[in-house]
This record gives structure tokens, sequence and C-alpha cells, in this order.
């Protein structure tokens, strides 16, 4: 299992698995004053293998700030079935998109983590991004 992707955007949504994104890619957020009420999508695809196919794997999405103090925390869980057509030994991407409404109470540096799978077997995908604030016109 590996994560393919793992992208912050304005937007994100996974629809006939297409994923559909509006304004990713980013890493900086501005905001007038803090706490600052911000909304931001997370939208991740994890690659899972053969084997892996029809057992859960947990997944975990949390942000935090540089000093990794917990801010939100979303808990999934992943079944990938195995298609009859589906050729032997082929890999099959599981996409998610979570939409997160949430308070950053400083201006600075923060992150989202993904963690799909758990132990050893687990796999890790960091996006740093940073609250700076808005210059005001003048």
């Amino acid at each position: 299992m590996e994560i393919d992707y793992a992208i912050l955007a304005d937007h994100a949504e996974v629809v006939g698995n297409k994923l559909y994104l509006m304004g990713g890619g980013w890493d900086t957020m501005n905001a007038a004053d803090v706490p600052a009420p911000v909304r931001l999508a997370i939208a991740n695809g994890v690659r899972v293998e053969w084997e892996e196919t029809n057992v859960p794997i947990p997944l975990l999405i949390t942000i935090e700030d540089d000093d990794a103090q917990e801010i939100v925390r979303m808990e999934a869980q992943l079944n990938v079935g195995r298609p009859p057509n589906l050729p032997a030994g082929a890999t099959q991407l599981s996409q998610m998109a979570a939409t997160v409404q949430v308070s950053l109470p400083r201006f600075g540096g923060y992150r989202v983590l993904v963690v799909a799978g758990t132990g050893e077997q687990a796999v890790r995908r960091s996006l740093p991004f940073r609250l700076v604030r808005r210059q005001r016109p003048g």
C-alpha cells in the first residue's frame, strides 16, 4: 500500500472514481486575524495492493500545528474489494475527499497528516501549510 497522492484544495470531491478539484495545490492561507475560521479540503488516494483487498485498512487524517498539537482528527476505514475482472496482481486506487471547517488559533505553520494502515505497515504523507496575516490595502 502507498499514498498515491495527497493534496490541499479549496474544494474536492470524488464522483464516479474521479477526483474533482478546485483551487488545489496551495500551501499558504491568508486571514485578517486569529483565531481564523478556515475551510479546506483534503484529497488523497491510497493505492492498495492485490493482497490487501477485502481487508479493512484504517485511515487517519489529522491537522496539527508546528508544535504537533492536534487541532482536528478524522478517522475512516478503507475496504477495497476485488472486482471479478481485475487482472491478478493488479493494484487499485481508493480515493477520498474531506472538507473541514476549522479554527486555526494562530499565524504560523500547520500540517495535515494522512496515515493509512497501522504499525510498521502504515504509510504516511505530510502536507505542510501556513496561515499568514492578510495584507491590508494601502
